[in-house]
């Protein structure tokens, strides 16, 4: 999990929200991001070069610069065997108004929602109600968890509750200039200043083990100090043996990921050019890996068996010209795959040796043993109807994809999973 700066939760919740749970005042700003993507999607088709604005700079065209020698991707979609129809549920609170704002799960039982009456466009109203509810079963039954009478006072700023959720007890609820802590599933809240967020809060935005990228002397989660470079550094303050063998400029484009098996995972990308180093013990030591030429992100699996590259962002979706290419670590080495299909917009590692991959027409389906198959249950990867607008795999391997009519969780092992809408 990367870690994560305040200022860019909001704007990538403001994104997510505005063509998922459609609020008032909001569809038309969903219609335009996608009326931008597609204009993109036919500009992409005609240069040589793509530059992206982000804290990495600029991005050079996916597949330019590999050794000649890689596989020529030809996976070819196959039909798997007819599914039941997935499970479809509607988000009810028993006294609960407004609309659904935020849907967010932390495994495949226990999730959090949001809902309020507000109007998007009425900054600093006085007649808002924001509520947040839990759930313990998957989505079929949901309860209203009463939030403090400070959730409803007006804000300056439009955003709506923002949920951070540490596991199933434990939530932020972020809300204009401060923040709402549970540590007791919704029972009690604790308030707390939005420059002095606690470890609760901290844990959120951390990896699995309480290890981020920040800032040092700095505790907030949004920095307003800039540094020449951040630091692998612990929520609880403890000091890290060695840092990553890695310039961590804060500009720079770079990912931390923990899996399962607590190994460290610190990757770095320069220009066209990503590099990944590892720690199995605790970041004492750490191991640097080969550089690879047009690879934009790392994927871990949840049981951190499973290690791979791919050559887009695979946290924002970001569409690169070329082949969506793979590369798997065996070993200290990288090693081509098959690519993706050309139409991917997202690409997620579950166990298994699974990536879940989402199409930039909506749906998906799973790239497994270097082959794309279609998943029935969500309409395969040409679904009409809009595009996925995130992908994820939460610890207990639950796979969550966003789409404009809300999010849909997938149990069970491998690519032989049940599928379950919820909005």
């Amino acid at each position: 999990m990367r870690e994560t700066d305040l200022d860019d939760v909001f704007a990538e919740f403001e994104r997510r929200t505005a063509p998922t749970f459609r609020p008032p005042g909001l569809a038309a700003a969903g219609r335009r991001v996608r009326d931008r993507r597609v204009r993109r999607r036919g500009l992409l088709a005609g240069v040589v070069a793509l530059l992206l604005a982000g804290p990495g700079g600029a991005y050079a065209l996916a597949g330019r610069g590999g050794d000649g020698n890689r596989p020529t991707p030809t996976p070819s979609p196959t039909a798997s065997p007819p599914d039941d129809r997935p499970v479809r549920r509607t988000v009810t609170v028993p006294g609960v108004r407004g609309e659904l704002r935020q849907l967010t799960f932390v495994d495949a039982r226990h999730g959090w929602a949001s809902f309020d009456t507000c109007d998007p466009e009425d900054v600093g109203s006085t007649d808002c109600r924001r509520d947040l509810a839990r759930t313990t079963d998957g989505g079929v039954t949901w309860r209203r968890m009463v939030l403090p009478a400070v959730a409803n006072e007006p804000t300056t700023t439009p955003e709506s509750l923002l949920l951070l959720p540490t596991d199933d007890q434990q939530l932020t609820v972020a809300i204009g200039d401060r923040y709402l802590v549970t540590t007791d599933g919704g029972a009690s809240f604790t308030e707390h200043q939005i420059d002095a967020p606690p470890r609760v809060t901290r844990l959120a935005t951390a990896s699995r083990s309480g290890y981020l990228l920040r800032c040092p002397d700095d505790d907030r989660l949004s920095s307003h100090i800039p540094c020449a470079r951040q630091r692998l550094m612990r929520v609880d303050g403890a000091a890290v043996p060695a840092q990553p063998p890695l310039d961590l400029a804060a500009n720079a484009d770079k990912s931390l990921v923990e899996g399962g098996d607590d190994r460290l995972w610190v990757a770095v990308r320069n220009g066209n050019r990503m590099t990944v180093t590892v720690s199995d013990d605790g970041a004492v030591t750490w191991r640097k890996l080969p550089t690879v030429a047009g690879a934009a992100g790392l994927l871990v699996s949840p049981d951190g068996t499973d290690v791979w590259l791919v050559s887009m962002n695979p946290e924002s979706g970001t569409r690169l010209a070329g082949p969506k290419r793979v590369w798997a670590l065996r070993g200290d080495r990288w090693q081509e795959q098959p690519g993706l299909p050309d139409d991917t917009f997202a690409a997620v590692a579950a166990n298994d040796g699974v990536l879940a991959v989402t199409g930039v027409s909506g749906g998906g389906g799973y790239w497994v043993d270097g082959r794309y198959v279609d998943e029935p249950a969500l309409g395969g990867r040409r679904r009409d109807g809009g595009e996925a607008f995130i992908a994820r795999v939460l610890p207990d391997d639950t796979i969550v994809m966003s789409y404009p009519t809300g999010i849909v969780l997938g149990t069970g092992p491998g690519v032989d999973r049940s599928w379950t809408w919820l909005s």
